[in-house]
C-alpha cells in the first residue's frame, strides 16, 4: 500500500448527482467523465467507483480526456462497477495520457459491437478490466483498438469471455504502431469468428519492444489458426502464453 497523492473524487450512479462535486461519497458524481472534467488538471486524482456503479457507453464517443486520472472500481466479483456498450458504434476514447482504470467490468447489450475502447493517450493501463459475456446474441467484434499514439500501454489482470462467435473477424486486441506495450497475465476465452484474420491479440502496423507474456485461455472457430499475429518487422519479447484453439495450429 501507498499514500494516495492528489486529489480523490466519487462516482455513484445510483446516489449521485451530475453537479457533484465528488469530493465525498455523499455528493458523487453520476459518470467518470463528469468526475474527470471536474478534476483537477495539476493533480494526480484518483477516482473511486461505487460497487453498484452501472455506466451506459452510448451511441458515438465517451471521452475520457483527463491526464493522470485513476479510475478505480470498488467491490468483489460481481459486484463491481459495471460499463455497457449499447449500440454497435459506440466508444470508449481514452485520449488522456497516464490514465489507469483498474477492478471494473465491460460488456454489451447490442448485438455486433464493432470496437468498444480506443486507446490514443500514451501510458494508459487497463488492470482487471474484464469482458462479462453477454449471451449468444450480443457479441463485440473488437475490445481495443489504439493508434500509433498510445505507447507505454498495458493491459493485465483481465478475465474475458465470449462463448459466441461474432459476425466478422475479430481482432479482439489491436495494436497500431506502438511503442513500449505490455500485455500480460490475462484470460480470453473465446468462440471467435470462424476467420483466418481473427486473433486475440494483433498488430496491423509494426509494434517496437512489445512484452506480450503469460497469457492463457481458449480461442475456438472452425478456421481459427492464429492467436498473437503481430508483422514481422515488430520486436520484442513473445512468452509462455498458452491457448487452446482446437485446431493444429497455434501461432
Amino acid at each position: 500500500a501507498y499514500p494516495i497523492i492528489g486529489d480523490v473524487l466519487y462516482v455513484d450512479s445510483v446516489n449521485g448527482t451530475a453537479a457533484g462535486p465528488g469530493y465525498s461519497p455523499e455528493t458523487a458524481f453520476t459518470t467518470v467523465a463528469l468526475a474527470m472534467a471536474a478534476a483537477n488538471t495539476s493533480a494526480h486524482t484518483h477516482i473511486y467507483l461505487a460497487p453498484w456503479h452501472v455506466e451506459t457507453i452510448p451511441t458515438g464517443s465517451t471521452a475520457w480526456s483527463k491526464a493522470g486520472c485513476t479510475v478505480i472500481g470498488l467491490g468483489e466479483g460481481n459486484l463491481r462497477p459495471t460499463f455497457t456498450w449499447s449500440a454497435t458504434g459506440s466508444v470508449l476514447a481514452i485520449s488522456g495520457a497516464n490514465i489507469t482504470v483498474r477492478n471494473v467490468r465491460t460488456t454489451v447489450s447490442v448485438d455486433e459491437v464493432v470496437s468498444m475502447i480506443l486507446v490514443t493517450g500514451a501510458g494508459v493501463t487497463l488492470d482487471q478490466v474484464d469482458y462479462i459475456d453477454a449471451g449468444s446474441s450480443l457479441t463485440t467484434i473488437q475490445w481495443l483498438l489504439t493508434t500509433n499514439a498510445a505507447d507505454q500501454l498495458t493491459i493485465k489482470n483481465c478475465f474475458h469471455v465470449q462463448n459466441s462467435a461474432a459476425g466478422a473477424a475479430q481482432k479482439w486486441i489491436e495494436l497500431v504502431g506502438t511503442d513500449h506495450t505490455r500485455i500480460l497475465d490475462n484470460t480470453f476465452i473465446f468462440t471467435a469468428n470462424a476467420s483466418t484474420g481473427s486473433s486475440v491479440i494483433g498488430g496491423s502496423t509494426a509494434v517496437v519492444n512489445c512484452e506480450i507474456g503469460r497469457n492463457k485461455g481458449t480461442w475456438l472457430g472452425a478456421t481459427i489458426t492464429i492467436v498473437i499475429n503481430l508483422v514481422t518487422t515488430s520486436t520484442g519479447v513473445l512468452y509462455d502464453n498458452r491457448f487452446f484453439t482446437g485446431t493444429s495450429v497455434a501461432t
